[in-house]
């Protein structure tokens, strides 16, 4: 690129040059040759004015006067009215100029055959008696102009000159940030995903390089989740696995137990195995763009109670529902929420991805079932114009500070809280501790204004602060969980 970029900036130099100089320089040979001929014409009167009186008496002159001694290759010549020559160089007998000059043309500069011709007509009382012939070579005229000729050669060399160093120069500022960038291709090839291209101040290139860094960031982020998608999903599948353990392993204790009813379990807890694969899968590739919409909670709820409230009560502990309302004078309704609640109203709508806040609960729900005792709760509340979710057991807490930024260790789990915490702030929400003993965990999710208002991909805030659609708001609980991110 730097070498065509160069010879490119070179010949349009050259072009640009010669469209100029050479005008330029015929028309600087032109103007020489014409005022040579007007030089000759001086030379030739002068002439004729010193002979004129020698002539006018019949007197043959013997030389020309000291004055107009011929120089600079000039030939002069004097010519009676008969058209003999009579002193001086040229022809012996006229030729067409001179007596062109005797039958009365007057003065004349022309150029024959390579060269410039002067010709002055000598006039006496009533006749011309004689003439003038002042002759030049074209080449002498043009040797003169050589050593013009050869600055205005030079001067070009020395703009082709220049015009190659600002080329080489911008070829290499140009050049450069793209070989820089090519390097950094090398690196990102290599899987060195913190690539970061400099700025060049070139706008064009400075684009070029913002996108090479927003792809590597964009592949930094996608292998950073593929990589801890095997984790995740290691730690999110055991309570699917356990819960079609324990079904077929009961099955296999009782003797008299319906085959046909077990396998029907095993086949459910099946496909909800192969749907936490697949959701696991989704929301690792498609973080912060999965799909999202008005969800039920009660019926979400519903779903997660029926792995979980089985694995509990083989543990001879419960599960409790409990979805409340900020409403004095809301009526419950017991058909509308879920069917293992102590009370029950209306289900609050969440604006989020189903699949996403599914796994929130399933990890919640695993700390508590692994790490917690007694009866595990699961309370829903309205708080503003957000939805407040908490997951309580009767457990003896959190012995440290749970920390899912770095360390990720809390209440056992190195994996459970640092995942729901990440996916709920995809959701537009936050995990937040409100008591450490006995251990409550609570999830606020934004609600959306009115049913299906949400628009976009995201959860919270998708709407301008004056579309008035989708419009959501999350509190500010005191206390994160993590980093208080």
């Amino acid at each position: 690129m730097r070498t065509r970029i160069t010879s490119l900036a070179v010949i349009i130099a050259a072009i640009a040059v010669a469209l100029f100089g050479i005008p330029l320089a015929l028309g600087l040979a032109r103007y020489a040759v014409a005022k040579e001929g007007v030089a000759l014409q001086r030379v030739a009167d002068l002439n004729a004015a010193a002979v004129l009186t020698d002539l006018a008496h019949d007197r043959n002159p013997t030389a020309f006067p000291a004055t107009n001694a011929v120089a600079g290759n000039r030939l002069v010549g004097l010519f009676d009215g008969d058209g003999q020559r009579l002193l001086g160089e040229g022809p012996p007998t006229g030729d067409e100029h001179i007596y062109a000059a005797l039958r009365g043309a007057g003065p004349r500069i022309v150029e024959s055959d390579g060269t410039v011709v002067a010709t002055v007509p000598i006039t006496g009382e009533h006749e011309i008696i004689g003439a003038v012939r002042v002759t030049r070579p074209v080449s002498a005229v043009y040797a003169e102009l050589v050593p013009i000729w050869l600055g205005m050669l030079g001067l070009a060399g020395l703009v082709l000159a220049a015009s190659w160093a600002i080329a080489r120069r911008q070829a290499r500022r140009l050049a450069h940030p793209l070989e820089g960038l090519v390097v950094l291709a090398g690196r990102l090839g290599d899987g060195d995903f913190s690539v970061r291209a400099p700025r060049a101040g070139l706008a064009e290139i400075d684009a070029l390089g913002a996108a090479f860094t927003t792809t590597a960031a964009r592949l930094d982020d996608l292998l950073a989740r593929e990589r801890a998608f095997s984790a995740e999903a290691s730690h999110q599948l055991r309570t699917p696995l356990a819960a079609l353990r324990l079904r077929l392993e009961n099955a296999r204790a009782r003797p008299d137990a319906d085959v046909n009813a077990a396998l029907d379990a095993a086949i459910a807890e099946t496909e909800r195995l192969t749907r936490t694969v697949e959701e696991l899968l989704d929301l690792a590739r498609a973080r912060g763009r999965e799909q999202t919409g008005p969800v039920d909670l009660g019926a979400l709820l519903d779903e997660v109670a029926e792995t979980y409230r089985p694995r509990l009560l083989a543990d001879s502990r419960s599960l409790v529902i409990d979805i409340g309302s900020d409403n004095e004078d809301a009526e419950p309704a017991p058909d509308a929420g879920t069917q293992w609640g102590q009370r029950t109203y209306p289900a609050p709508v969440v604006a989020c991805s189903r699949a996403g806040i599914r796994q929130v609960l399933a990890v919640l729900l695993d700390n508590a079932l692994h790490h917690g005792a007694g009866a595990v709760r699961i309370g829903v509340r309205e708080v503003g114009d957000a939805v407040a979710i908490d997951i309580e057991d009767e457990g003896p807490g959190f012995t440290d500070p749970p920390n899912v930024g770095e360390n990720g260790a809390t209440r056992g789990s190195e994996l459970g809280l640092p995942l729901a915490t990440r996916l709920v702030e995809d959701q537009g929400g936050r995990l937040v501790l409100t008591r450490e003993s006995p251990p409550q965990l609570t999830i606020f999710l934004p609600a959306p204004t009115t049913l299906g208002a949400v628009d976009g991909p995201g959860c919270a805030g998708d709407a301008g602060p004056e579309s008035g659609r989708g419009r959501t708001r999350t509190p500010s609980p005191p206390e994160p969980v993590g980093d208080g991110t």
